[in-house]
């Protein structure tokens, strides 16, 4: 009989740790086709309104694919949301080359619960560069805050590539993903669990068997964890 059940993890390890990117399809890797129109998955773009103004390109940064913008007559742009928490700070990083003078900017704003919007957004414009380049920032919620959209505008005649754009909480532990196969499973299926074990400190042996996973029901490799909070869905 086949049993899989959950364990729950906790290190206490003195090693370096890492922030956990709350930010969709970061690396722009998925995509999915809504009526005809090829987006990335988790992000909205100019595509629907502007066909070939926001489309996958191989020239990434890391991975397979990056989002590459094409400012015609009007932006480009791509976009998505997060919930943030109030006063927490968040550590936003990401990558772009500009083969044209000036590519845009990366606009970062808080907003309520309803979309309104908390004081003036943060820019980071993006220049030319003949290779990927960083842009980055630490931002802190305001009190009143529900929600962070993260958002790259091109500016028309511009081209830009754009790639692991992430926002890290810096009050949640991550770990490195582990890179799944076409045969591997990509998340646990939670109408399989019988029952939650409890927390314990120190991490047991895993056997052939066992698939770990972090708190956003990504797999991960045993052999890169990091000190956090991990699931184990344990078959024997």
């Amino acid at each position: 009989m086949r049993i899989l059940r959950f364990v729950f993890l906790l290190f206490l390890a003195v090693t370096p740790v890492r922030a956990l990117n709350i930010l969709p399809n970061s690396s722009f890797e998925y995509w999915i086709d809504t009526l005809g129109v090829h987006m990335p998955l988790g992000w909205i773009t100019s595509e629907p309104l502007y066909p070939g103004s926001a489309v996958k390109s191989t020239e990434s940064h890391t991975g397979s694919y990056c989002v590459k913008l094409t400012g015609g007559d009007t932006a480009a742009f791509v976009s998505t949301i997060t919930i943030v928490r109030p006063d927490y700070h968040y550590h936003f990083s990401g990558w772009a080359k500009v083969p044209s003078l000036i590519g845009g900017s990366f606009i970062l704003q808080f907003t309520k619960l309803l979309g309104e919007p908390i004081g003036t957004p943060e820019m980071l414009p993006a220049f030319h560069s003949s290779d990927y380049r960083e842009y980055d920032r630490w931002v802190t919620a305001p009190e009143s805050a529900v929600f962070l959209s993260v958002s790259f505008a091109a500016i028309p005649t511009a081209t830009v590539y754009l790639d692991d754009v992430t926002l890290e909480d810096t009050a949640i532990i991550g770990i490195e993903e582990y890179q799944t196969t076409k045969t591997s499973e990509p998340h646990p299926d939670p109408r399989k669990v019988i029952a939650p074990v409890g927390i314990t400190r120190t991490l047991e042996p895993l056997n052939s068997g066992s698939i770990l996973y972090d708190p956003l029901g990504r797999r991960v490799c045993p052999d890169r964890l990091r000190p956090g909070v991990y699931f184990i869905l344990r078959k024997r």
